[in-house]
């Protein structure tokens, strides 16, 4: 047997698969843009542009943390716009912005080194909670100067630009979520100069776009986040080669105090060891129903070049199931384009109060041309659609109208039918589940009763059609493989522990990826169980580009030490680590566009498709496990990591997060992690506040689309959160990691924790409640284990089960073929 594996290719030549990866990330990118504004100005006739702005140059691609990926190269706007034959007049503004950011560069990093000076090896992690704690300073716009201006072309191109990531939230000041006073002045000084001009958004998240009451501005555009290939797909955009269809995901209100939980999330709170969902149920365009106000722009808003009608022209029943069928006709007289619709559900207010309406399916069109058309078929089962009653403890039906609303987005909907249930239905019993423990009071809306005109078709919905489900709450045992149980047998106390706690971070064992984020257990290779490498996303996999592979499986770096670890005496010894001896292994992936853009397409299709090119470049490189989808819910728009959360709309979520992990799970022996298991809706202090919710929120807001992504496509494996829940830590509750994943949801796969999470809560109750993997893993966490395994306080049946699943993941992986 080699004594360990590496994958990868041997050359930096760029490679078929980058190549068609590339035409799919520009594809996608294009795809998730949204029009929101547009008088005349896009497509932009004027190959000759006067272009501004911090994302002009320096185009944010992806978050930060750990969705970043090191892909081969990325397009900016500037470049995109020159390579599709546009020329760039007067480029004074973007020459001295970039000196001025280089000097300001310069400058941090050495107030950086000043904060680490004399930390030796002894004090590694130590230096970098320093470096990661003086963050890289954004670039920001400096004022365009009358030089600056031209009169060369009528047409100006302002790209505002916003980057946030992982550990902190966004803030409700000029400069983030309100544009800075220098931006304000710029729009309004282009806005004067140039007959047309367009404002584009480069932010994965909303904004406040106020500037729009008070200036001309011809043109929006949501570029969001682009990956690697967005600066090419903005000018097929605004070249008027590819016609916008995205849609947004998320509500855009007029100011930030439109949103639920604006005066008390997370910074704003006072007090961040606690965060209370006072709004329930009702977020996004929930909320704005509830409230009764018009967003800017609402949930499913996107403009288009072209113009399109729809009519229903078949609804069906089959039993619990419900089917409309609906033509799609481009009516406009020049360009092609797609267009998706959307079906909501309105329920009828009796004992309980709901949502004035709620998203239950949608679907996209293919490219039509001028004068041609398509039937979308929409399909939802109503037994799907029960909302949670706390006094009883399940989930039901009341009796009732249901109606049924089709549109283009939340605010533009019409009634088309009406279905009338004879009996209240239970669908579903339960035991409780982390019920709320705060003292607060639930936000109530007013009742509004929905009244449909008797044009309207109704359709009898039969009680008798649903069947009620009970669960056995017992605990789940693992029916082991005659394999399975042979090598389980086979190891000790410590090895079982052993199989529990993940590698750390060394890149030695029997596969080897460079830059990987984490493996499982290198220990126990004499027991027939292999590692398996774990890597970040969910834009793509985030690994090093190079690696040189000593005999030892030690990794050296052919191309240099990676720029983000040249701190302190690393940069110092950074040329001794510089090796092209050994097996080079070169891993260049794809940065697609962040999940926010990915769903912005609102094509289910296309995120299979990206899940397909992820898991291919899995295969390639020796990778296992995705650490992807993130499927927390936009519930405010400053939340730092919502660029890398689908939508504020749970089955958005749930459908766009099924389909990637179809994709990326088609490929035999790749798995993806659906994360963060529950309520991460808040990066300050994430390690140490608690999600305050009812059971009723929790259940029909933020559990459900991890629920139905495990229904539709069973993904391998499930990470926690670092957040508490109702006072709990995630990854310490036997209610969500047993009750509801394994006992209701039926969930098969492996539950790890997010890395380090454990560490201030308990290793021990962790394994007790079912969260099976403990990582990275670490001397410290074995020990913790083993002291309880021997004092009884971990639960040595459960250690069985959780070693069990872990070991089922690692033989199925593709990198375990041929162990």
């Amino acid at each position: 047997m080699e004594k360990f594996r590496v994958y990868g290719v041997s050359t930096k030549d760029e490679s078929q698969r980058e190549r068609a990866h590339r035409a799919l990330a520009r594809r996608a990118a294009a795809d998730g843009m949204v029009l929101l504004k547009n008088n005349g100005v896009l497509p932009l006739k004027n190959k000759t542009i006067a272009l501004y702005g911090v994302g002009a140059r320096m185009t944010v691609k992806g978050g930060s943390g750990s969705g970043n990926v090191e892909e081969r190269y990325s397009v900016t706007i500037e470049q995109g716009l020159k390579n599709a034959g546009y020329s760039i007049a007067k480029p004074l503004w973007l020459e001295r912005f970039e000196e001025k950011f280089n000097r300001d560069i310069e400058q941090w990093r050495q107030s950086v080194e000043d904060k680490i000076k004399g930390y030796g090896p002894v004090r590694t992690m130590k230096m970098f909670d320093i470096v990661h704690t003086s963050p890289q300073p954004c670039p920001t716009a400096t004022p365009i100067l009358e030089d600056e201006l031209t009169e060369e072309t009528d047409t100006a191109v302002y790209v505002l630009a916003r980057q946030a990531g992982e550990g902190g939230d966004r803030r409700a000041e000029k400069g983030d979520y309100l544009f800075s006073d220098i931006e304000l002045e710029s729009i309004r000084k282009l806005a004067k100069h140039y007959k047309k001009l367009l404002l584009v958004i480069n932010c994965g998240s909303a904004m406040d776009l106020s500037v729009l009451d008070e200036v001309e501005v011809g043109a929006v555009l949501h570029f969001s986040q682009g990956g690697m290939e967005g600066g090419n797909a903005f000018a097929d955009i605004v070249s008027g080669k590819v016609t916008p269809s995205g849609k947004l995901t998320a509500t855009w209100g007029y100011q930030y105090a439109d949103y639920p939980s604006s005066d008390t999330y997370s910074y704003l709170n006072g007090d961040m060891t606690y965060n209370n969902y006072y709004e329930g149920i009702h977020i996004g365009y929930r909320w704005f129903d509830a409230m009764k106000k018009d967003p800017r722009f609402p949930f499913g808003f996107g403009l288009s070049y072209t113009t399109f009608t729809h009519e229903v022209k078949d609804i069906r029943i089959d039993g619990t199931k419900v089917m409309v069928k609906a033509v799609v006709k481009n009516i406009g007289g020049s360009y092609s384009g797609r267009e998706v619709l959307q079906l909501y559900l309105a329920k009828p207010h009796t004992e309980m109060t709901h949502e004035q309406k709620g998203l239950v399916a949608f679907a996209k069109t293919k490219l039509l041309a001028p004068g041609k058309e398509e039937c979308l078929t929409m399909t939802f089962d109503m037994a799907e659609q029960g909302s949670y009653h706390e006094d009883l403890s399940a989930f039901v039906l009341e009796q009732g109208e249901y109606g049924l609303l089709v549109g283009t987005d939340s605010m533009h909907t019409r009634a088309i039918a009406v279905l009338t249930l004879d009996k209240p239905v239970i669908l579903e019993k339960t035991e409780h589940n982390l019920p709320k423990t705060a003292d607060f009071t639930e936000y109530k809306p007013e009742v509004h009763l929905a009244t449909y005109d008797t044009s309207i078709p109704r359709y009898a919905l039969a009680g008798s059609a649903f069947c009620m489900t009970e669960h056995d709450y017992s605990i789940p045992e693992v029916k082991e493989s005659p394999k399975e149980k042979r090598i389980l047998d086979s190891l000790s106390d410590k090895q079982m522990i052993d199989l529990c706690v993940g590698g750390g971070y060394s890149t030695k064992g029997y596969v080897i990826v460079p830059g990987v984020v984490g493996t499982t257990s290198v220990k126990l290779l004499k027991k027939g169980i292999p590692n398996i490498n774990l890597s970040d996303g969910p834009a793509g996999l985030r690994v090093m580009q190079a690696g040189a592979v000593q005999k030892s499986g030690t990794v050296l770096y052919p191309e240099g030490l990676p720029k983000e670890w040249q701190w302190g005496y690393l940069k110092r010894i950074a040329p001794f680590v510089k090796s092209n001896r050994g097996r080079l292994v070169y891993q260049y992936m794809s940065a697609f566009p962040c999940e926010t853009a990915q769903a912005q397409s609102w094509d289910v299709n296309l995120l299979e498709e990206i899940g397909k090119a992820v898991g291919l470049e899995m295969k390639e490189i020796g990778v296992a496990v995705w650490l992807a989808p993130g499927m927390n819910l936009h519930r405010n728009p400053l939340c730092g990591r919502n660029f890398e959360y689908y939508s504020e709309d749970p089955v958005l979520t749930g459908k766009m997060a099924a389909a990637i992990t179809k994709g990326v799970q088609s490929r035999k022996g790749c798995f993806v992690t659906v994360k963060h298991f529950c309520c991460n809706n808040q990066e300050e202090n994430r390690d140490h506040m608690s999600s305050n919710l009812s059971e009723r929120a929790l259940r029909e807001m933020y559990l459900r689309p991890f629920r139905m992504v495990i229904a539709e496509a069973k993904p391998g494996t499930i990470m926690t959160s670092y957040n508490m829940v109702n006072g709990t830590y995630t990854p310490n509750s036997y209610d969500l990691c047993t009750k509801v994943l394994r006992n209701e949801w039926g969930f098969e796969g492996v539950i790890m924790s997010d890395w380090n999470s454990t560490d201030k809560c308990s290793h021990e109750a962790a394994i007790n409640a079912g969260n099976d993997l403990i990582m990275p893993g670490n001397a410290s966490v074995r020990r913790a284990l083993k002291s309880a395994y021997k004092s009884g306080t971990l639960d040595k049946k459960q250690l069985r089960r959780s070693a069990a699943r872990i070991l089922r993941l690692i033989l199925n992986a593709a990198t375990s073929e041929g162990f």
